[in-house]
């Protein structure tokens, strides 16, 4: 550790004690011997469910439902009795998850988004310190932990004494900023003259406000002299597609990191890019099929978590509707934090047709990966009466054909006739407040 980061953690842990000796500790898990890894995930899972069971009510009145007792999970394969967590069980059972002792002064609040219906409310712990894995993801791209940085992000900074307190804690570092809910050409004009300035080591941001930065960029051959060691893109998955773009306009290389707003760093990239690290000994990460049960590494399924380290408002066995992999390869970084692939897309971005034929968000969302330098942006709607509309945003109307000709013979044939689709070139697909949307389903 430099003389930098570890002035910055000193001073961080006035704010929230331990912040130094918790970062110590997550470098050296990521590199722990595997076997010894996997126990100290084990005795932390067991620890967590022990907890649960003595001090929520919502897993106390669950496991006795079951007839069920921690006692009973004497061995990993053992967890998967628990049954799984749903976002609907959350939303009408708040208060049951809060933990004894635990009050509203303890925890903030969190809430996702209402695309799947009513939003859900989830509580953290004040006390807990959520930002280890970033720093864990800033060592492994060589980006110093107060390093400047642009941030293309939805909202506004805090203000008041926390913004006082954020910027002692973080000094001399720099952030400019684009509100990715407000992309207009004067913003991004004056976001590129300060990010000239200020030069930063880290981008970070939305893919959909990134993807519409970097058209930006290119469209206009704007050049940098310098480029940042990372581009970090959170919050939606990205395609290969943007990948490329994104780079190409900056310069640099993309980190994918995958998280939720009720979990906020499950995985990201290392530099090595060979699938994305998870934060294991700190979240845990299982693949299941539409029964519940586990699949084996390489095939994909739906995501469930547990939050290791909230005692606070307890997360186990959480399906937060993604679906994804967990790769059985190992990285060349020499980390031994297992590996999942990019998270393609979300459980309700299948396209049902009639005959009970599923089109996965894993097949749609990597449909022009092998077309990238022809197209730019792309988006798929199911309407109502089932019929498909494909928007496409190509590099050049030259390719409009070739395009055409592809999609008849890769989508024709899998649908077969049974729903009508329309192919629709644009100039622009517009996100959703920063967040861009590959399938839509009306």
């Amino acid at each position: 550790m430099n003389i930098t980061d570890y002035i910055f953690l000193k001073r961080y842990s006035l704010a929230k004690n331990g912040a130094l000796d918790a970062y110590k500790t997550a470098i050296l898990n990521q590199r722990m011997d595997e076997s010894a890894l996997n126990e100290l995930v084990w005795e932390k899972t067991k620890k967590l469910v022990s907890h649960a069971y003595a001090n929520v009510s919502w897993y106390k009145d669950k496991f006795d439902e079951l007839g069920l007792h921690p006692f009973d999970i004497t061995k990993p394969e053992y967890f998967g009795q628990i049954p799984i967590l749903k976002r609907h069980e959350i939303i009408n059972n708040f208060d049951k998850f809060i933990s004894k002792g635990v009050t509203s002064k303890n925890l903030k609040f969190i809430t996702t988004g209402g695309s799947s219906g009513k939003p859900l409310k989830i509580g953290v712990s004040k006390r807990r310190i959520r930002e280890i894995q970033k720093w864990q993801m800033f060592d492994w791209w060589n980006v110093p932990l107060n390093a400047n940085m642009a941030s293309i992000y939805r909202g506004v900074p805090v203000n008041g004494l926390k913004k006082l307190a954020l910027s002692f804690i973080n000094w001399p570092q720099k952030i400019i900023r684009l509100d990715a809910a407000k992309i207009t050409s004067h913003n991004i004009r004056q976001f590129i003259h300060q990010y000239r300035k200020v030069r930063p080591k880290l981008i970070h941001g939305y893919v959909g406000a990134l993807d519409a930065l970097a058209d930006y960029i290119l469209e206009n051959n704007i050049k940098f002299d310098f480029k940042p060691n990372s581009i970090w893109c959170t919050a939606a998955p990205i395609s290969v597609v943007q990948e490329n773009k994104i780079s190409k306009a900056f310069n640099a290389p993309v980190c994918d990191q995958y998280g939720c707003s009720e979990l906020y760093f499950v995985s990201a990239e290392c530099s090595h890019k060979r699938g994305l690290h998870i934060f294991s000994d700190s979240v845990k990460v299982e693949i299941v099929d539409y029964r519940g049960q586990a699949v084996r590494n390489d095939l994909y399924g739906n995501i469930i978590l547990t939050n290791l380290d909230e005692y606070a408002f307890p997360l186990i066995r959480y399906e937060n509707g993604d679906r994804g992999r967990i790769l059985d390869d190992k990285c060349s970084c020499g980390m031994t934090l297992p590996l999942m692939d990019k998270v393609k897309g979300r459980i309700s971005d299948n396209i049902n047709l009639p005959n009970s034929v599923v089109l996965s968000g894993e097949y749609l969302t990597t449909i022009f990966d092998n077309h990238t330098d022809y197209v730019k942006q792309f988006q798929i709607i199911q309407k109502k009466d089932l019929s498909l509309k494909i928007k496409v945003k190509l590099s050049n109307s030259n390719y409009t054909d070739l395009i055409k000709k592809f999609l008849e013979r890769e989508l024709g044939e899998k649908i077969n006739n049974q729903v009508g689709y329309t192919i629709d070139f644009v100039d622009e697909i517009f996100s959703d407040k920063g967040k861009l949307r590959f399938i839509i389903k009306e």
